[in-house]
C-alpha cells in the first residue's frame, strides 16, 4: 500500500510522541502537541461537516496566528487546499485572487471585513465566511466564528495515513505571486513538494525536539510559509508573532528563550537599530536566516555580534516551496572559513535540486565564479504549475527546468552567488548593471537605514541607475552625497545619477521592498 508523502504526517508523529510538548505560543494562548493536534482534527471534521469536498479550496485572510498554523494541517488533512492571502493587499487584488481561486470557504479577520465587503457581490465562489475572532456586530453574510466550528465538530480522527483522500501529487497549498509581471499567479504545491522540501531542511541543518523558532514573517509569505512543517517534524515550538514589531520580538526571544527565527533584512535593520537591543537576554539563540533579499554587505556580522549566534543567508522562490539552496554550516572546516563562505554566499543546493546557469541563448555556462546567467532549477521542490495558467506554467517549466529569472554565479564548490534578479537589471548604453551591486554599496553608508536603486529612462544612455533612500534619523544626508559616495566607489558606468530621499519604501507584506512600487512612484 503506498502512503502518500505529505506534510500532515509530521503533525501525526509530533501529537504520538511529543503530545506534551508546547507546540504553540499564540500572545496568551499555549498549546501542546496534543491540544493543537485535537483543534486541527476539529478543523478538518467541521470542513467535511460543511460540505468542503477534496480539491476545494479554502482561504486564510488574517495575522499571523496559531488559527493559520491549524489551517496549515486541517485543511490539508481532509484533502481541500489552503490559500492563505497577504492582509496588505488592496480590495481590487482580493477580488482578484479569490475569483481566480475560487474558494468555498474564507477564514477572515474582522479587520479586513472592509476591504472584502465592497466587492461582496462579485465573489460568487465563497458559500461561507467565518471570523477567525469575535466583532460587536457582525454583517450578516458571516455565518459565524472559526472558534464555534471548532467546538461544534468531533475530535476524532477522520482520517490516517492509510486513507488520506488525497494524493501525494495532488495540490496542498496555494500561494499567489505579487503580480510582479502581470496580474498574481496562484503557485501549486503539492503535498509531495512540502513533504520533500522539510526533509531537505531537515538534511541541510540541525534541528532538536527543544527548538523553539519565533515566526517573525507571516505565514501568508514566502519567507514565512516554508518553515512550519519540518519544526513539527521534529516536535518544535512555534511562537507566533502577530505582526512585525522589533521590540516585542525581542521580549519574545528573551521570554520564550527562542533559538531560531527568519527573516528579512529590512526587519533585520530594524531590530538592530533597536536602542535598547543590548538589554534583552538573548543567549538562547543559535540561528538566523536573513532571506527574501540579499542582506546588505555586514549586516550578517553585525547581527551575529548583536546576537550572538550563527546568521546567514538561504535562497529560495515561490515556486519551489521556497528554500533551494543553504549554507554548509556544519561542514566540519575551521570556524572562520565556514562563516565567511555562509555571508558571502547564498549556500549550496538542498538534496532534491540541481542547479543550471544559461546564457541568454540556452547555452549551459561553468560553474567559475564568475560567469553570470539565468539560474535553472530542477527537482523534487519545484511546483506543479500555476493555478489554470497553462501557458505561463509552460514558459516557466520549459524543458523540465523552473526558469527563475534571477541572474547568479556559480563557484567552482557548487556555491551560488546571486548577482540580480533579470527584471532589475539596469541596461546603461549597452551595459548590464547590477541594482545589487549598487545597493551594497549604498548600504555600506553609515547615514543610510534603506534603500532601492532602480532603472530610469535616459535619452541618451537609455537607461541610468537612480536610488531612493531612506536615511537614520537625524543624518544631514544629501542627495548629491548619495550620489557622489557611489562615484568613489564604483565603476563610473555603474554610478548613480541620481537620488531621491523618502520616509519610508513601500513594502511587502513580509517587510520586503517592493521594487515594482518603487519603479511607480519614482520611476
Amino acid at each position: 500500500m503506498h502512503i502518500p508523502l505529505t506534510p500532515v504526517r509530521f503533525l501525526d508523529r509530533a501529537t504520538r510522541l511529543f503530545a506534551a510538548n508546547t507546540a504553540v505560543v499564540c500572545e496568551d494562548s499555549r498549546f501542546t502537541y496534543a491540544q493543537f493536534g485535537e483543534r486541527v482534527e476539529r478543523l478538518a471534521n467541521g470542513l467535511v461537516e460543511l460540505g468542503v469536498a477534496p480539491g476545494d479550496r479554502v482561504a486564510y485572510i488574517g495575522f499571523n496566528c496559531h488559527r493559520l498554523l491549524e489551517c496549515y494541517y486541517g485543511i490539508l488533512k481532509m484533502g481541500a487546499i489552503l490559500l492563505p492571502l497577504n492582509i496588505r493587499l488592496a480590495t481590487p487584488d482580493f477580488e482578484y485572487i479569490l475569483n481566480d481561486a475560487e474558494p468555498v470557504v474564507v477564514f477572515i479577520h474582522p479587520s479586513f471585513i472592509p476591504k472584502i465587503a465592497p466587492v461582496l457581490s462579485s465573489i460568487a465562489s465563497v458559500k461561507r465566511y467565518y471570523l477567525l475572532e469575535s466583532m460587536d456586530a457582525p454583517p450578516e453574510w458571516v455565518s459565524g466564528e472559526y472558534d464555534t466550528l471548532l467546538k461544534a465538530a468531533s475530535a476524532q480522527q477522520r482520517y490516517s495515513s492509510a486513507d488520506f483522500p488525497f494524493e501525494e501529487d495532488d495540490t496542498a497549498e496555494l500561494f499567489y505571486t505579487s503580480g510582479t509581471t502581470g496580474p498574481p499567479k496562484g503557485v501549486m504545491l503539492t503535498h509531495r513538494n512540502l513533504y520533500i522540501h522539510a526533509l531537505g531542511l531537515l538534511a541541510s541543518m540541525p534541528l532538536w525536539e527543544k527548538d523553539i523558532q519565533l515566526h517573525l514573517i507571516p505565514l501568508f509569505h514566502v519567507n514565512g510559509w516554508g518553515t512550519p512543517h519540518y519544526l513539527t517534524a521534529k516536535g518544535g515550538t512555534h511562537v507566533m508573532l502577530r505582526t512585525f514589531d522589533p521590540a516585542k520580538a525581542l521580549e519574545l526571544i528573551q521570554k520564550e528563550r527562542v533559538t531560531k527565527f527568519y527573516i528579512v533584512p529590512t526587519m533585520m535593520t530594524m531590530m538592530l537599530e533597536q536602542p535598547d537591543l543590548g538589554s534583552f537576554d538573548l543567549s538562547s539563540m543559535r540561528d538566523i536566516l536573513i532571506g527574501g533579499a540579499p542582506p546588505p554587505t555586514g549586516m550578517c556580522a553585525h547581527a551575529e555580534s548583536a546576537f550572538g549566534c550563527r546568521v546567514h543567508g538561504a535562497f529560495g522562490l515561490s515556486e519551489t516551496c521556497p528554500v533551494i539552496a543553504y549554507p554548509e554550516l556544519y561542514s566540519g572546516q575551521d570556524e572562520a572559513t565556514v562563516r565567511r563562505r555562509a555571508h558571502q554566499t547564498w549556500g549550496f543546493p538542498v538534496i532534491g535540486v540541481e542547479f543550471k546557469v544559461v546564457d541568454a541563448e540556452g547555452g549551459e555556462l561553468p560553474w567559475d565564479g564568475e560567469s553570470v546567467g539565468e539560474l535553472l532549477v530542477r527537482g523534487d521542490l519545484v511546483m506543479k504549475g500555476y493555478w489554470r495558467k497553462q501557458e505561463s506554467t509552460r514558459k516557466v517549466l520549459d524543458g523540465g527546468w523552473l526558469h527563475t529569472g534571477d541572474l547568479v554565479s556559480m563557484g567552482p564548490d557548487g556555491s551560488l552567488i546571486i548577482r540580480d534578479r533579470a527584471k532589475d537589471i539596469i541596461i546603461s548604453g549597452g551595459e548590464n548593471i547590477s541594482s545589487l551591486e549598487i545597493e551594497q554599496v549604498l548600504y555600506s553608508h553609515p547615514d543610510i537605514l534603506e534603500c532601492a536603486v532602480i532603472g530610469v529612462r535616459d535619452p541618451k544612455w537609455g537607461e541610468v541607475p537612480k536610488a531612493v533612500v531612506v536615511a537614520k534619523p537625524g543624518s544631514r544626508l544629501t542627495a548629491d552625497d548619495i550620489v557622489e559616495f557611489t562615484r568613489e566607489r564604483l565603476a563610473h558606468f555603474k554610478a548613480l545619477r541620481s537620488a531621491e530621499l523618502v520616509e519610508e519604501l513601500p513594502k511587502g507584506g513580509s517587510g520586503k521592498i517592493l521594487k515594482k512600487k518603487i519603479r511607480e512612484l519614482y520611476g
